[in-house]
This record gives C-alpha cells, structure tokens and sequence, in this order.
C-alpha cells in the first residue's frame, strides 16, 4: 500500500509514477481533467488522494515527476551496466541492446518528455536543467564509447560528438513506430539496431 506515504515521497513513488504514465499513455497528457486523473491514480495504486494533490498540484507537476523518474532510472541503468574495460563494439551493443529495451520499458514517459522539454525551458529552467543534464550524461558516455571505438580502429568516424548525437537519435522513433503484435520481437529489434549503429553509422568492419 502506498495510502500513508508523503507527498514527497509519492514525487519519486514508482507505482504512482508508472501508473500516470500509462493513462497519459492511453489517454494523452491533457485527456483527462486533472481531478479525474489523480483519482484514477489514487484508486488504482491504493493512494491516499489529497496526498497525491499535495504532491503533484498541477498537471506539469505530475508530468515532470513522470519523466524525471523514468529517465533517470533509464540513464542510470545503461550507466551502471555499461563496462569500460570490455571492447567497444562490446560496450557498444550492450548499451543498444540496453536503449531498446529500457526505451521501450519507458516509452510513455521518455515521449512525454518531448513535450514537456521545452515548456521547462520557457517557465521553469531547473527542472529543463535536471532533464538535459540526465540527457547530456548518457549522450557522453556513448561519446566515450565511441572514442573508445576509433582508438581502437574498430569505429570509422570523424566527428565523436555528432555520431554520439545520431546514435542516440536512431532510437527515439522506436517509441512511434514499433508494435510487439507485429512480429518482430524486442529482441530480434534490439540486434537489428545493434548492427545498424555498429557498422552502419560507426563504420566497423563485420
């Protein structure tokens, strides 16, 4: 039960959190009045419901808290698994491997963040601060990799900085396009994208 939690604490409560974003999911970040949306949330968790409109006041509130807890623990848990003594090309696929499946895990929040982005750039710079930043820490350890990669003649690139970018970027359409009904499965995707950025994007020789 989370009824005796804080407000505070249901800011960073992961049923909560994941419970919102699946109804932004199914019913869009502003498809549902506010007062609707926190009871849904309050009934489906087991939430005390003025606790949860003290924690999250607004409706940006709660779509924050959404997207900073989901991709905090997806930049984390790439960070943490990643390991710098192995190869690059090593390094390389488990992270793709890693982005896909974490991405998908997080598909509702890491979409919501491009809406959310810039409104926190307009009204409220610390919160865009806390997101770029979580952005720019998994953006520079796939730099590394890959400066790894070139070190070691195994990656043919010459500008680090704009391959990491376009690494990264490769993965953010999976969100829109990709159906697990179709028969693809996530595995089968996620070796499909590892050697799409291992020899296509990063030049490595198979």
């Amino acid at each position: 039960m989370t009824a005796d939690l804080s407000p505070h604490a249901l800011r960073t409560t992961a049923t909560v959190l994941d419970c919102a974003a699946r109804l932004f999911d199914e019913h869009g970040s502003r498809g549902m009045p506010m007062p609707d949306l926190t009871h849904r949330i309050a009934v489906e968790t087991d939430t005390d419901a003025a606790n949860l409109r003290r924690a999250f006041p607004t409706r940006l509130d709660l779509v924050h808290a959404v997207v900073l807890h989901a991709t905090r623990e997806h930049v984390q848990d790439r960070l943490t698994a990643d390991d710098p003594r192995a190869p690059a090309t090593e390094r390389m696929a488990d992270l793709v491997r890693g982005h896909i499946t974490g991405g998908w895990k997080h598909r509702s929040a890491l979409a919501l963040s491009q809406e959310l982005l810039p409104t926190l750039r307009a009204i409220d710079p610390a919160r865009h601060r806390e997101l770029v930043w979580l952005h720019r820490s998994l953006r520079e350890r796939v730099r590394e990799i890959i400066i790894a990669g070139v070190t070691e003649g195994r990656f043919t690139v010459t500008d680090t900085g704009v391959s990491a970018c376009k690494v990264l970027e490769t993965f953010e359409s999976l969100v829109y396009w990709y159906d697990p009904e179709a028969g693809l499965s996530l595995r089968d995707l996620s070796e499909v994208y590892v050697d799409l950025v291992i020899h296509h994007q990063l030049g490595c020789p198979r």
